[in-house]
């Protein structure tokens, strides 16, 4: 007798492993919270209680409350935080690791935070992992800086931020506002936020792939 395709799209195999069992998955240690089960038509490994990722070489570990691995490929979590190696937060509804691009994408009440930028929301998060830059997009909004605008790139490795417009900033030094294409360059000392000014050349030309 055939199996409908509805019925064989959900069948999934237990894999049989313990609850705090690691397992190896595309550079990534994965610990799950409950049980795994494989399904069969799309080959991924499914973790409905979601579990711990780590990708020591990349520096970042993820929590979430489900997720699903796709061999080779992809980590899809759901309700997620994630840190980094720098020391940022990354919390949301949604996140996709493209294990290939190293690109983590969060989406779906996005927030982040590190040491010098608190308080960030914005539509989309992408945590580019072998550079450590932090790119959000779409309604930018932080509380420390006291920022807004439609791209906010922040590069861990030099602590410059681009703030792209149209844009609003305000600080004890007084109130910035920018207009749409224009770009404000932020520099941080230790913490604190120390300078803002207009990029040169060089500096726009080392944050625009991030600028999409």
């Amino acid at each position: 007798m055939l199996i409908p395709s509805r019925t064989f799209a959900l069948t999934l195999v237990a894999l049989g492993l313990s609850t705090a069992q690691a397992v190896t998955f595309g550079g990534l240690t994965v610990t799950p919270r409950g049980p795994q089960t494989l399904n069969l038509e799309t080959g991924a490994t499914e973790l409905p209680q979601g579990g711990t990722a780590t990708d020591n070489r990349g520096g970042i570990k993820l929590v979430a409350s489900a997720m699903q691995l796709s061999p080779g490929t992809a980590l899809k979590a759901q309700n997620a935080t994630l840190t980094t190696r720098q020391g940022g937060t990354l919390r949301a509804q949604n996140m996709t690791y493209d294990l290939k691009a190293g690109t983590l994408t969060a989406t779906g009440n996005v927030t982040y935070a590190d040491a010098r930028l608190k308080g960030v929301s914005a539509n989309k998060v992408t945590l580019y992992v072998k550079t450590g830059f932090v790119a959000a997009t779409g309604g930018v909004k932080a509380t420390t800086p006291a920022l807004s605008g439609t791209v906010l790139v922040f590069d861990s490795q030099t602590m410059q931020t681009l703030l792209g417009g149209p844009y609003n900033l305000k600080t004890s030094a007084g109130a910035t506002a920018g207009k749409a294409g224009e770009r404000l360059l932020l520099a941080f000392a230790g913490n604190r936020l120390t300078r803002s000014s207009a990029p040169d050349a060089g500096t726009l030309a080392r944050f625009a792939p991030y600028l999409k």
